[in-house]
């Protein structure tokens, strides 16, 4: 038996909404060792032909933890409460994004989070959530959508 809610399979969260604000992306970008100045200088974005300062592709991780965070905010349930994760037996499985488009400075941006299903492995000693972000902004529509996978190492039942 396992720890996750399966009854939350299909369940896609309310649309959280997450600005992008420059100096975040700023540090965040300097704190990566970006050395692209798209990344902290929006003079040199914009030469490049971005509005603003560009995100680099790692901030993704940035907007999901901020789309929690407003969550939180609004009296909604977190993703990891959602599914019930418990965080004495959870491991970090695969993760994968796919990009359609760039996340500048400036942006107001939508992110939902879909409950894609559950799946069992090594004979049931561990069960793993599949989920799907997606960033969206509202007028270039989808940016990022990315898909991971959490596990959970289920405690052995002593006889």
């Amino acid at each position: 038996m396992g720890i996750f809610d399966r009854t939350t399979t299909g369940h896609v969260t309310a649309p959280l909404s997450v600005a992008v604000e420059r100096g975040a992306l700023r540090f965040f970008a300097e704190t990566i060792g970006e050395t692209d100045p798209v990344h902290f200088d929006s003079a040199a974005a914009r030469a490049a032909g971005y509005p603003d300062l560009r995100a680099p592709p790692t901030y993704a991780v940035v907007l999901d933890t901020a789309a929690a965070t407003e969550a939180t905010r609004r009296g909604l349930p977190r993703l990891l409460d959602l599914i019930g994760a418990d965080l004495r037996y959870l491991l970090h499985g695969t993760e994968r994004y796919c990009y359609h488009g760039t996340i500048h400075a400036g942006d107001t941006l939508e992110i939902t989070h879909e409950v894609t299903g559950f799946s069992d492995a090594k004979g049931g000693a561990l069960e793993i959530a599949h989920l799907k972000m997606r960033i969206t902004h509202p007028a270039r529509g989808p940016l990022v959508i990315a898909t991971r996978d959490l596990i959970h190492r289920l405690p052995k039942v002593r006889p």
